[in-house]
């Protein structure tokens, strides 16, 4: 599953209306996010893909979106290696791929509110 539904509703919950905001912080920094390790990747940057893949990871680790937060932690390991290599837009393709279903799992549950 695309993000612990068990962990949202037992986060909802505890925090209420401040995990709406959360989410909805969540969707519009993620575009963002993706541009950014997209862009450090073409331009060969390695500390650049290791900061924003590190971001990403942790803010979908946040929100149980696990399966993204494992497929970004792939990416920042080695992108602290310091060298941006072929297979990192293979790992990206995979993180859009993930982060698209996320994504509407996040909207589906913000309906929920």
């Amino acid at each position: 599953m695309a993000v612990d539904a068990t962990n949202l509703e037992m986060l909802k919950e505890v925090i209420g209306d401040d995990l709406k905001e959360i989410l909805d912080a969540y969707q519009a920094t993620l575009p963002e996010l993706l541009k950014q390790i997209e862009s450090g990747i073409q331009s060969k940057d390695a500390a650049a893909v290791q900061l924003h893949s590190h971001t990403l990871k942790g803010s979908s680790a946040n929100i149980g979106a696990n399966d993204l937060a494992d497929i970004c932690f792939i990416l920042e390991t080695e992108a602290k290696k310091g060298e941006v290599t072929d297979q990192f837009p293979e790992v990206f393709e995979r993180i859009k791929a993930e982060s698209l279903v996320v994504e509407d799992f996040v909207t589906n549950f913000l309906q929920s509110f």
